[in-house]
């Protein structure tokens, strides 16, 4: 469907129509005739661009957008702008700078009037460079749990107070790592000079780390409060090209489009640099190997960090090799058991679904040496399961069954077959979901709607594993069986943000068990969470190439269509951490222990009979096991059970048991919320609370510390403060270009040959000048006549010479080679400098107010 202005307000096209300044404006502003009206205007500009919003900003607000209410919430949200009541925003909105952001915003609110999305490589609020402007962007407050500040100062210490090159942090999924290091990069890099170049796998992780560098931008003026540059550049194929970028001060880019043109880091490069691998456990990817090296050669005091919620890999081996590449540093590790105790974290309910599916009669030879080899299931054995008829129907039945339980739920599918049958099953019972996977074009679009809770389930195929923040999921479905612990660890920590970090207080993990007899290593996420994976070292894994097998999806819909669904019955296992321990570590330093439901009368079997075993010396974490523990399916971590063991003997203050029960009745929200509505002093109540539960000094040795969050908890309830309001752009303004005609274009011909192609270049036609300007190419080959044409608007003092050569360079290299493969641009990429002239035709050309046109 194509762009149009019919249907919009005839009184807005006539106020665009007498704006304009076109001949015989009068005769359309008199008229009536709507579709004459339209027609006018889609000559002025076909579509609302740039330029269109730049030149009709006041008519667009005055006659148009001000019009819709939830067209304004949009912008105002995308704008990061708050207000009392809707007029506070709407006359915020008016009185914002022209900035790049406002015009996006503008652009997509008129084709959400016209009924249309805007195309999808518009989509991002980052699809261009944002430009802050510093000398109006206050300071502002990023809040940051103990933990969070902890890592800061751990980073800082490395990189700044030591001046040390490498290093890793490792936080789990879900406690803010993009947070933390953003706000450490901001406040101590940005402030000192350094260029963040933040390297990503995945486009879609891209917006959530530049939004952070966004609202956070206040934080570089604490250290350098005359800090005047501050832009934010993003690389992908659904933001800016690399030719676009200049010298920003934040680039944050997918690896694989910085990878394939590395020769314009050579440009864009300052001379202080830090990298950041964003999911650093691919760092082992030939892309991202490839583009640290290059950095490091241009800047060879370039810094590296990693962030990662899991350094492993799938063997000891590699794992050690992963953490070689950042100087076998991890500088800042927490447990994820610390994290629930602090209801940053969210309860997990294990929920275990037996299936009663049976594969392994059906693997093939070839398929049983790959799972042997390799750990994982080959692609052929997930088609075969995941287009089993009786395992979808349960899946879709455990969701039904349980609807309002499970509230917003997270399916991780097999593959894209299974993701598409379990999303037809689920609409077939008007269940409104989404679907997402690899390659499909509206993932963005699909996300941000089970975000805003357009959906109630999105089922998808490893798209949610990293980086993508959705705090309010409340059910995760585990439907694939793996070995890999860091797979399991990037799915389960999807659903784990805490009330505290604004989530949920618990989650349903809902893992669905096949039988399998033989291959039967297929990870527990209730032992993951446990800390119970054995220390086993895994069977050395060899690279190989894996091939993904395409289908044709309405003829596998037809066939699966076609069988008949089977009922089963299927058992249920439930595990809940009850509470946990705070024992002392053998550094002097508070560590936890959880505890789980089934493990309960064990532990309290153990500790009611601790004067029998305390001072006998023989007594330890595996006699333990033996004695309390010998029926139990899922048994305590050794390590921990050691440690209890430890400070029960040494320690003057025995460890005592915390329910997570207890945790909810001292919790800041609750309380908070308990002296809202009982009409009680909030600090009082606090102090009240704090003293009759021993479980909060527990959580917050401080009593001050205590009644600080329930303050904060008052003021903002679970939702973390808005960042961000208080950051200015700098205006966008257009260049004036001077259309003067100052090049011979023979004379520039001739010097191409004599420095490209000594002298002589045989074959060509004529090369000329276009005989108006053209918006759509600068140069053009035709490949009948083998003329050349040179669009005209490059015959301007504004536009450098050699800039003009490089485009008559580029279209001479046609005459042998008519598409743009890599033979031609290894052929291009020869002509001086490249990268400087690609750069002005891809970001300073746009920046020319070029009437013409």
């Amino acid at each position: 469907m194509a762009f149009s202005w019919s249907g919009f307000d005839p009184t807005f096209l006539k106020e665009i129509i007498k704006a304009s300044g076109i001949e015989n404006a009068k005769l359309y502003i008199e008229s009536d005739d709507e579709d004459a009206l339209a027609g006018c205007v889609n000559n002025i500009c076909s579509v609302p661009d740039k330029k269109f919003i730049m030149n009709y900003r006041q008519i667009i607000e005055q006659y148009l957008i001000l019009k819709y209410r939830e067209e304004v919430r949009k912008i105002c949200k995308s704008l990061n702008i708050a207000g009392n009541n809707y007029n506070e925003m709407q006359s915020c909105m008016t009185k914002k700078v022209m900035s790049e952001n406002l015009i996006h915003a503008y652009i997509t609110a008129i084709y959400s009037i016209k009924g249309m999305d805007v195309r999808e490589n518009e989509y991002s609020t980052f699809r261009y460079t944002r430009a802050l402007n510093m000398a109006e962007t206050k300071i502002e407050d990023v809040p940051l749990y103990d933990f969070q500040k902890d890592a800061v100062r751990a980073l800082k210490e490395h990189f700044i107070d030591n001046d040390q090159e490498k290093v890793m942090l490792v936080m789990p999924t879900g406690s803010g790592k993009s947070r933390t290091a953003t706000y450490f990069l901001i406040k101590e890099m940005v402030s000192r000079g350094y260029q963040i170049i933040w390297l990503v796998h995945r486009h879609m992780l891209i917006d959530q780390a530049a939004d952070c560098f966004y609202r956070f931008a206040g934080l570089s003026k604490i250290e350098n409060p005359k800090i005047k540059d501050y832009r934010i550049s993003c690389i992908s194929g659904e933001h800016l090209r690399i030719s676009q970028v200049d010298k920003h001060e934040i680039i944050i880019a997918s690896v694989a489009s910085v990878c394939r043109n590395k020769d314009h880091l050579r440009r864009i490069l300052k001379s202080k640099v830090m990298i950041v691998v964003d999911e650093a456990h691919h760092t082992f990817a030939l892309s991202y190997q490839e583009t640290i090296k290059f950095i490091k050669k241009c800047q060879k005091n370039a810094k590296l960090l990693g962030l990662t919620a899991t350094p492993i890999r799938g063997s000891e081996k590699e794992s050690k090799a992963l953490q070689k590449l950042f100087d076998n540093n991890i500088i800042y590790q927490i447990k994820l058991s610390a994290l629930i105790k602090k209801g940053i974290l969210a309860t997990p309910k294990f929920i275990q679904k037996e299936t009663g599916e049976e594969f392994e009669p059906q693997i093939s030879l070839d398929e049983e040496k790959l799972i042997r080899r390799y750990g994982e299931l080959p692609e052929t054995l997930v088609s075969k399961i995941a287009s089993s008829n009786t395992r979808n129907k349960l899946i879709v039945e455990e969701y039904l069954k349980n609807k309002s339980a499970y509230g917003k739920t997270l399916i991780f599918a097999m593959n894209v077959l299974h993701c598409r049958f379990l999303y037809e099953e689920l609409q077939k019972h008007h269940v409104k979901c989404g679907l997402i996977f690899s390659g499909k074009e509206d993932n963005s679009t699909v996300i941000n709607d089970f975000k805003d809770n357009q959906y109630d389930v999105l089922i998808n195929v490893n798209i949610m594993t990293e980086g993508t923040d959705v705090p309010d999921i409340q059910t995760i479905f585990l439907t694939r069986p793996t070995q890999s612990e860091g797979l399991l660890m990037q799915m389960i920590g999807r659903g784990m943000r805490g009330i505290s970090a604004g989530g949920t207080d618990t989650v349903n993990i809902v893992d669905f068990h096949d039988k399998w007899n033989i291959f039967n290593k297929w990870l527990n996420p209730e032992w993951v969470i446990n800390e119970e994976i054995e220390d086993v070292e895994p069977e050395q894994r060899d690279y190989r190439k894996v091939f993904i097998r395409k289908y044709e999806w309405e003829l596998c819909r037809e066939i699966y269509r076609s069988i008949v669904f089977q009922n089963i019955e299927s058992n249920r296992y439930v595990m809940l951490p009850s509470g946990w321990f705070s024992l002392i570590d053998k550094d002097g330093e508070i560590t936890t222990m959880l505890v789980f439901e089934n493990q309960l009368s064990g532990i309290k079997q153990m500790m009611q009979e601790k004067p029998l075993w305390k001072d006998d010396a023989s007594f330890n974490a595996k006699t333990a096991l033996a004695k309390y523990f010998r029926e139990f399916g899922d048994m305590p971590n050794i390590d921990d059970l050691d440690l209890l063991i430890d400070n029960v003997r040494y320690n003057e203050d025995q460890p005592t048991i915390h329910s997570f029960e207890n945790r909810k009745k001292i919790d800041p929200y609750y309380v908070a919320k308990t002296a809202t509505e009982s009409n009680l002093n909030v600090m009082t109540y606090a102090a009240e609370i704090y003293d009759a539960y021993p479980i909060a000094a527990d959580l917050y040795p401080l009593k001050n510390d205590y009644i600080l969050k329930v303050c904060e908890a008052s003021l903002y309830g679970n939702e973390r403060k808005l960042i961000g309001q208080k950051v200015e752009e700098l205006p966008v303004e257009l260049i004036p270009f001077d259309r003067t005609s100052v090049y011979d274009i023979d004379q520039l011909v001739q010097e191409v040959k004599d420095e490209m192609f000594g002298g002589i270049f045989n074959g060509l036609g004529s090369i000329e000048w276009t005989a108006k300007p053209h918006k759509t190419y600068y140069g053009c080959h035709f490949a009948d006549s083998h003329n050349i044409l040179i669009n005209c608007v490059l015959n301007s003092k504004d536009v450098p010479k050699e800039v003009v050569k490089f485009v008559i360079n580029h279209e001479m290299l046609h005459l042998n080679n008519m598409s743009h493969d890599a033979f031609f641009k290894e052929l291009e990429h020869k002509y001086p400098n490249y990268e400087e002239w690609d750069h002005f035709l891809d970001a300073h050309m746009e920046q020319f107010d070029i009437k013409e046109m």
